[in-house]
């Protein structure tokens, strides 16, 4: 594994009959004694890479060792599995295949990893190093044997680390020991760090060097280039300063090539903005160039400056045992931004998107991973169309969230990627992949449709570029300026910059009227929780188009697709689901009105607040405690019920406060009980177990319900009275339809139902089976109605 040598050379010098040098006698005594199996113990993994024939990997399998090995040539691994049943042997490039694919199945890693007389030949080694270390158990042990330069002639120093080199590599470990044995080095690395990595500077630069270009050029692997600057001990990405009346294209691919050995033309530059800062007591210029498209290989042309030049996976910058320049780290996030955290700050002048494409690359762990999301989705039933498993398969995910490791960017699990300072509330993230299928199945894009997103990010609109095609259009509305300039990175970093059109600006009004299609958006997909419809998004949608969209009624929200049905939208399919809330004009107001000093508060959704006077001492009184009978198994589904209650009940609202403090409520675990205001009269869902199956892992659990204040007990009476009307007429039978009308549509032209009342939209909520005639509004303005079981 040679930089001067292929793994053809390899395969052939194998498979010529050639060997590898012998263990020697001293390397198995120190062997025996450092990482020998103590008596007793359990069977361990053990990982040997670079195993050629697999001498040393027979050696782990008799010292007890359950053995892995693996080479890049393909004839050294058919020879070391002929020689022994007892290793498993696998071929794979080290320098470029998907490392993360070596894990043990259903175990928590290796506890042994060896790495014999192979590390000198990397050319990335930190980031071998890191992705190796990964793949080790809490207690496991890394083991790099290695020629020590000292020991050995010149001729041979290419195959050998010095102490430089070998400190270098033990920086990302809690704990190292090092044995000497002959002309070798034997490193035993434990406990990688993970500590975030932190900046540095280099000495006081010359005034004439304080306008310069850094490249940050990357292969076809996704990887980024850093040399390491041995002198001034940081990582640093290849840059130097603009000649007089020198072009910054020219600069980057002039110090690429006399730096790295890299050759690229001007025109391939596409460059990002200028940063600029303050160092040493002088103003720092620095110009960001962005270059995929290049020829040759790393190379140490400028010893004095950078001693050895490495591929980094951009998310593994972000843990550099070693520090990282300043000027390059923010250079870095200019191109990936949220990489990198607490970055020194530096203003950032961008430039105007340029008219240069760049190569999108990625390692394979990304391809692997991607392939096993999208067959989890589907065997889960989510991607249950070929257009949809084609879009998830083809889209990176990984690339729109470039602070997350791969094994976290393909969970399927939402992802935050900014959050509220003060409360530390997420304000926005990558939607759940399971999530995104079904808004995107219920959206009903077909090829050539024109759909408009609400919410930035940039991965949700490019599964629906994939989904609509080169014929179809796609608008992505941000309001926020971080999360719109990320999007732009993102979407031009994967070639999606010219499918995808990112727009600034809030979209509760909307597209640019310049930009909606004359007979309206065939789908408006919205990607935060929104209190209401907006009459925008209801006026830019063709007849007969979707809209989906995270829906939030009486405090619930609800995964609603919604179809065009002039002058109505009608629901086609409601879920349960979770989003980040609106900005903008579309943000709503979640505090909780309190009741005096107990602690506990109201919040009013889409009721008219009720005066609260008295409630505190009603509730400091104690009140009446009932229970319905009725019974849920734990992990139940109670969508329908939450809808149910808050659509139906007078005076509906949700009760807040810590449950665990002492007094006569009684709160549920979850955030909040669903709870009535009558007057000067209060009552709120409860829960008790009943039952608990040991086996199974299951309880039962009986609604009940508290009543505080005069007319507590029939407070109490209705809100019980709505539970078992659920229990009896709708629990596990229907699903609600929804009707949205533009606010202020009389109440004569509205169907049977209860009315929700928002600012830009009547919502009338209809359960099948139950033939009752409209009722006056729950909303804003309006006492609620309906209430044959009150």
């Amino acid at each position: 594994m040679s930089t001067t040598h292929t793994a053809q050379d390899w395969h052939a010098h194998y498979a010529a009959g050639r060997d590898f040098r012998p263990l020697s006698d001293t390397e198995k005594t120190v062997l025996t004694k450092h990482l020998a199996l103590s008596e007793g113990a359990e069977a361990a993994r053990a990982l040997d890479v670079a195993c050629g024939t697999g001498e040393l990997a027979r050696f782990l399998a008799t010292a007890g060792y359950q053995v892995d090995a693996v080479d890049w040539a393909q004839s050294a691994v058919d020879k070391a599995s002929a020689a022994s049943d007892q290793v498993s042997c696998h071929h794979l490039d080290l320098t470029s295949g998907d490392l993360s694919s070596l894990a043990p199945a259903g175990t928590g890693g290796y506890r042994l990893i060896t790495m014999r007389r192979a590390l000198a030949h990397l050319p990335d080694r930190t980031r071998t190093v890191a992705e190796l270390a990964a793949l080790l158990d809490e207690d496991g042990t890394l083991c790099v044997i290695t020629p020590h330069a000292d020991r050995h002639p010149e001729e041979l120093r290419g195959i050998c680390l010095d102490d430089t080199e070998i400190d270098l590599l033990a920086d990302g470990w809690h704990h190292t020991e090092r044995v000497e044995a002959g002309d070798l080095t034997v490193l035993l690395l434990r406990g990688p760090k993970t500590d975030a990595v932190t900046y540095s500077e280099k000495r006081t630069p010359k005034p004439s060097a304080m306008a310069g270009v850094a490249v940050v050029v990357t292969n076809d692997r996704g990887q980024v280039l850093l040399g390491w600057n041995a002198s001034r001990a940081v990582w640093e990405l290849p840059a130097g300063k603009v000649e007089p009346g020198e072009a910054f294209e020219a600069t980057a691919v002039r110090e690429l090539a006399e730096e790295a050995g890299l050759h690229a033309r001007p025109e391939s530059v596409l460059l990002l903005g200028t940063l600029c800062d303050s160092t040493h007591g002088f103003t720092r210029v620095t110009e960001i160039a962005r270059i995929t498209d290049f020829t040759g290989e790393p190379t140490v042309r400028e010893p004095e400056l950078i001693t050895r030049w490495e591929w980094h996976t951009p998310f593994a910058v972000r843990n550099l045992p070693q520090p990282l320049f300043a000027a390059s780290a923010q250079a870095l996030n200019v191109v990936w931004p949220g990489l990198l955290p607490d970055v020194p700050p530096a203003h950032h002048t961008p430039r105007p998107a340029g008219g240069v494409p760049l190569k999108f690359g990625e390692p394979t762990a990304a391809v692997r991973l991607r392939e096993q999301l999208v067959h989890d989705l589907t065997e889960a039933g989510w991607t249950d169309t070929p257009e949809l498993r084609r879009a998830f398969t083809t889209v990176p995910r990984h690339a729109f969230l470039p602070e997350q490791s791969l094994s976290r960017a393909y969970a399927n699990e939402a992802v935050a990627t900014v959050y509220d300072q003060g409360s530390g509330r997420s304000m926005s993230s990558v939607s759940q992949p399971e999530m995104q299928a079904v808004m995107l199945h219920r959206a009903n894009l077909r090829p050539g449709a024109n759909v408009l997103e609400i919410g930035g990010g940039g991965y949700n609109a490019c599964l629906i570029a994939e989904l609509v095609g080169p014929h179809g259009s796609v608008v992505c509305m941000e309001i926020d300026p971080y999360v719109h300039a990320r999007t732009e990175r993102f979407l031009a970093e994967t070639g999606y910059a010219g499918r995808v059109r990112a727009v600034l600006g809030d979209g509760t009004r909307g597209a640019p009227g310049e930009l909606i299609p004359a007979d309206g958006f065939d789908a408006i997909i919205v990607t935060v929780a929104s209190n209401d419809v907006a009459r925008y998004w209801t006026n830019h949608l063709a007849q007969g188009g979707h809209l989906v969209m995270p829906l939030r009624i009486g405090g619930f929200t609800r995964a609603v697709g919604l179809r065009n049905e002039d002058p109505a939208l009608v629901s086609t399919e409601i879920s349960p689901c979770g989003f980040v809330p609106m900005q903008g004009a579309g943000r709503w107001d979640e505090t909780a009105a309190p009741l005096g000093d107990t602690g506990y508060g109201i919040r009013w959704e889409d009721t008219p607040p009720s005066a609260l006077d008295g409630l505190d001492r009603a509730l400091a009184v104690g009140g009446t405690e009932l229970w319905t009978g009725v019974t849920v198994r734990g992990g139940e589904t109670l969508e329908d019920l939450q809808l149910w209650l808050a659509t139906s009940l007078p005076g509906f609202c949700r009760m807040e406060g810590d449950p665990d403090r002492p007094g006569l409520v009684r709160l549920p675990k979850r955030s909040g009980a669903e709870a009535i205001v009558l007057g000067r009269s209060l009552a709120c869902l409860m829960t008790e177990r009943r039952e608990h199956d040991e086996a199974e892992g299951t309880s039962t659990w009986e609604f009940g319900v508290q009543g505080f204040g005069p007319d507590g007990k029939a407070a109490a009476d209705t809100l019980a009275a709505a539970v078992h009307t659920w229990d009896r007429d709708l629990r596990g039978r229907a699903t609600p339809r929804l009707t949205v009308m533009p606010a202020g549509t009389p109440d004569s032209a509205l169907p049977a139902g209860d009315v929700v009342e928002k600012n830009d939209c009547r919502i009338v909520v209809s359960w099948p089976g139950r033939d009752e005639a409209p009722a006056p509004a729950v909303g804003r303005n309006t006492a609620s109605g309906r209430s044959d079981e009150q």
